[in-house]
């Protein structure tokens, strides 16, 4: 397995978290310092997510990203592998966001064309 538990839970968590948030870590904060107030909700649920984590570390960490075998993907793919794989995860990655931009447009096209006539 090339990612752990903690990798892949952490990930889904973050995701969640910066969409139901509307921003990252940095994000919410010069938001909150601005004076947009719901973003002090997002600032308090953030801190009291991370002290629950501090808090229980002990009993998490065993099971979700201590106890796992260490991987090296420089020493998995080589030097030239790596890049290859990087390269190629970044062209497929453009191509989904590609393919989904020209998705969302055809369809967004007629309601434009309607709301412009």
């Amino acid at each position: 397995m090339w990612a752990g538990p903690n990798a892949v839970i952490g990930g889904l968590l973050f995701g969640f978290g910066i969409v139901l948030a509307g921003g990252c870590e940095t994000g919410w904060m010069y938001r909150a310092v601005e004076g947009q107030v719901h973003y002090w909700w997002v600032g308090l649920g953030n801190v009291i997510g991370s002290t629950i984590l501090a808090y229980y570390w002990d009993d998490f960490a065993p099971a979700l990203a201590t106890d796992w075998d260490k991987i090296n993907l420089l020493k998995t793919f080589g030097p030239m592998g790596g890049l290859l794989v990087t390269y190629l995860l970044l062209f497929a990655a453009l191509m989904l966001i590609i393919g989904w931009e020209k998705r969302f447009f055809r369809r967004a096209a007629p309601q434009i064309a309607k709301e412009i006539a």
